[in-house]
């Protein structure tokens, strides 16, 4: 019988370890092992701080409505036809391009384009086959840019590499929004459960809330305050690199929810300032600037 999670890593709790019926729910999206000719791409632009990021799969399980890759040209012209969400290509020889690959100077963000903790990650391991490479050969700073629970279960590789933090993505604390525009990510009493581990183990943690979504921000600064070494804002016009375009059908769908001052310019600013009350001004960073500065990881 196959080890699960918790047995082969035990530092992760069983409490949170990977939801196999959540699995099961999402695996039913069209799924391809290819080889890629690259793994590390040269960053610009809202990652300007960073020299690479890198993609263990092209594609993402996780059904976000307001993520800004269904815009880009990998999704319009994915060649399965299929919409966001339902296809994914794993990169099998991602860690083996890795290792060909100098590190030591990259900053690397892990990953724009796609979740590395999408649930087909519980079986393939290309993810933690990446960071088993960069725990021997450490780049100069890493980011692992996630917002599932599974993170989890690379405590013992994460632990192993000096500047590295994981951004884990805290969108909203109310639960009837999270099922509205993230129906497939995590409750939030189980992302911050995430954080708490991800902390009693040591590991620098930043809180993405981003894009800031509807709900209760008072309550969501309390209960990040403790867990987190800073948070990240963002919103809608700033985050999806277009001024909102791309952010178009969640804006339509907050909207239709009864949602509306959510989604004008300029909404998540009261939002700062209750996040700079809570948990200090030099723990809350905003938008590209937050994302590229890597100075708080001695980078």
């Amino acid at each position: 019988m196959q080890a699960t999670a918790a047995e082969r890593n035990p530092l992760l709790p069983r409490a949170l370890a990977p939801n196999p019926l959540t699995f099961l729910k999402m695996s039913r999206a069209h799924i391809e092992e290819a080889d890629a000719k690259t793994i590390l791409t040269r960053t610009s632009g809202y990652l300007s701080g960073f020299t690479h990021s890198l993609q263990p799969y092209s594609g993402c399980q996780f059904s976000c409505n307001y993520c800004y890759v269904r815009e880009l040209a990998v999704q319009r012209t994915n060649r399965f036809g299929l919409p966001w969400s339902q296809w994914l290509i794993a990169k099998r020889n991602a860690p083996t391009l890795l290792a060909r690959t100098k590190l030591e100077r990259a900053r690397i963000f892990m990953s724009s384009a796609t979740d590395p903790y999408t649930p087909v990650e519980r079986r393939l391991g290309i993810t933690r086959a990446c960071l088993e490479v960069m725990a021997l050969r450490p780049p100069a700073a890493l980011i692992v840019q996630t917002r599932s629970p599974l993170v989890l279960r690379d405590l013992d590789l994460l632990a192993r590499i000096p500047r590295l933090a994981v951004s884990f993505s805290v969108t909203t604390s109310s639960e009837p929004v999270r099922r509205l525009l993230e129906p497939d990510s995590p409750k939030f009493a189980r992302r911050l459960a995430t954080l708490r581990a991800l902390k009693e183990a040591g590991i620098r943690v930043q809180a993405a809330i981003a894009p800031l979504l509807p709900g209760d921000v008072r309550e969501l600064a309390r209960a990040l305050a403790p867990l987190v070494d800073r948070v990240v804002l963002d919103d809608f016009f700033r985050g999806d690199g277009a001024g909102g375009r791309r952010s178009r059908p969640a804006l339509r769908k907050l909207e239709a929810a009864g949602y509306a001052a959510w989604t004008q310019p300029g909404y998540a600013s009261e939002a700062a300032s209750v996040l700079r009350e809570t948990l200090g001004p030099e723990r809350v960073v905003e938008s590209q600037a937050g994302f590229a500065d890597l100075a708080w990881l001695g980078a």
